[in-house]
């Protein structure tokens, strides 16, 4: 049984999910730093702008949440900065959501081959704990906070591969 949708969610779930991605951002600059500080430098301009600009202009602009509070505050940010977009194109706008591939697979990719490399197990755990936020604790709370009560979720691409068989 489904729980009923929220027309704005409550800040607490952007909150929560806005402060788990700031700890993948800020694990995976940390990471690359061990590259080189432009690296650590360039990797959070990219997910800072990947996650609140790239992805509220491409996808959340044509998100039932536009101008609402959604899981993750992006349906205000879209409507703050750019004009909203037919929503029936939602779904297959969606695909626009692999650009933030490399915020989450970057960081494991270059943190696995630099603790070969130097041999550091600081650096293999660091890369460890960056896989299991990234990786498995966004998802996490993105699909009990947001994805349990999303109004697109009938629409969504993501709800349909995370809803059980």
């Amino acid at each position: 049984m489904r729980s009923a949708s929220f027309s704005g969610y409550p800040w607490s779930v952007p909150f929560i999910e806005n402060a788990v991605w700031a700890a993948v951002y800020l694990l995976g600059s940390a990471i690359f730093w061990r590259v080189h500080p432009l690296a650590a430098g360039a990797y959070l301009v990219y997910s800072v702008s990947c996650m609140y600009l790239l992805v509220p202009r491409l996808v959340c602009t044509s998100c039932a949440y536009y101008g609402r509070t959604c899981h993750s505050a992006q349906g205000r940010i879209a409507a703050l900065l750019f004009s909203p977009r037919d929503q029936r194109e939602f779904p297959a706008r969606f695909r626009y959501m692999r650009l933030a591939a490399p915020v989450f697979l970057f960081p494991v990719l270059a943190g696995a081959v630099l603790s070969v490399i130097r041999l550091s197990g600081t650096l293999a755990f660091s890369t460890l704990l960056f896989g299991v936020i990234a990786l498995g604790f966004t998802r996490l709370v993105t699909t009990r906070l947001g994805c349990t009560r999303c109004e697109q979720r009938s629409v969504c691409p993501a709800c349909h591969r995370t809803a059980p068989a």
